[in-house]
């Protein structure tokens, strides 16, 4: 399975957001969203940080991109995970504890098949690299954490940290890894904005090349 966000030709890129999100947020006060999501609300617009990057969201225009590269297309990934967590975030701190998508209230029936979590390009290439994997997370401006044999947090959203785990394979076993979220991630976003978040998290990770 691909782990580029932007490989959908249907649903590849933010100005193809369902004009819903975009009536949402529209009817929710944007000081209300600023508070619940962390983001700054100024001359119309939303900035929020996205896995360490600096995006813009303007309700009116609907349109969003990146603060440093404005003609940039952003992915349709992206654009859902900020329309989205703006319009419904209640605003939870949070929890500071990881859990699986799975142990998300519905998650054990939503994360799977075509919502599996797409852990095995973290697998596939750092594997025999875990170094790598804590190199690439703190470009992210993420931070090593107990766990696995290298565990990382990564800011996926101002209220959500993501969590990657990695044990390195060996002449027995192959490598394994785990994506974990904030216990009160879905407080923030509905299963399908983790999904897309907990994608574009391992899409950052593994493609430090293609920023």
């Amino acid at each position: 399975m691909s782990v580029d966000p932007g490989e959908n030709q249907l649903f590849r890129w933010a100005d193809q957001l369902p004009p819903a999100l975009w009536e949402d947020l529209a009817a929710r006060p944007p000081s209300e969203a600023a508070q619940a999501t962390g983001a700054l609300w100024q001359d119309g617009r939303f900035e929020l940080c996205l896995l360490g990057r600096a995006l813009a969201v303007d309700p009116a225009q609907r349109r969003v991109w990146r603060l440093d590269q404005p003609e940039r297309p952003v992915s349709f990934q992206s654009g859902l995970v900020l329309v989205s967590t703006l319009s419904r975030s209640r605003g939870v701190p949070p929890a500071g504890r990881l859990v699986t998508p799975q142990e998300l209230p519905g998650g054990a029936q939503f994360f799977q098949g075509p919502h599996a979590i797409n852990k095995k390009p973290l697998a596939k290439r750092f594997g025999r690299d875990p170094q790598g994997l804590l190199d690439r997370a703190l470009a992210l401006g993420g931070e090593k954490v107990e766990g696995a044999d290298v565990a990382v947090r990564v800011p996926g959203l101002p209220m959500i940290p993501l969590y990657a785990l990695l044990w390195a394979g060996d002449e027995e076993f192959g490598p394994r890894a785990v994506v974990g979220l904030d216990a009160y991630a879905h407080h923030h976003l509905a299963l399908d904005g983790l999904w897309a978040l907990t994608n574009l998290m391992v899409h950052r990770l593994v493609q430090e090349n293609r920023d």
